[in-house]
């Protein structure tokens, strides 16, 4: 009998296909990916290069027509099966307040979207 899944997320995440730019910090090198869910609390995408868990990485999500600067965390990473591409689960670490309410508002209008 297999053991009941334990749900850790504190946010409820939103399904959605967004712009990520990132840089972990200290690197001058960026990189370009698509954040496939996102919460108020984190981001989670897939990306060609490696990053251990508790890497700092800069952030900027394009919301609309705003572009949100974040602090983030790597919380974990997962290679992909039969792949050279990792999946990331990010903890935002540093975000403003007025970007933090920015980004609860898009989530809650768009996950009680009616289409």
């Amino acid at each position: 009998m297999a053991a009941a899944f334990e749900e850790k997320r504190r946010s409820p995440r939103l399904r959605l296909s967004i712009p990520v730019h990132y840089q972990v910090r200290g690197s001058s090198e960026s990189n370009n990916v698509v954040g496939d869910n996102l919460s108020v609390g984190g981001i989670s995408f897939i990306g060609n290069k490696f990053l251990a868990p508790s890497t700092h990485i800069m952030l900027e999500l394009n919301i609309l027509s705003r572009a949100l600067s974040l602090v983030g965390r790597i919380a974990w990473s997962l290679p992909l099966p039969h792949s050279d591409r990792y999946r990331f689960g990010i903890e935002f670490m540093e975000v403003e307040p007025v970007e933090r309410y920015y980004l609860s508002d898009y989530i809650d209008i768009m996950m009680n979207k009616v289409f």
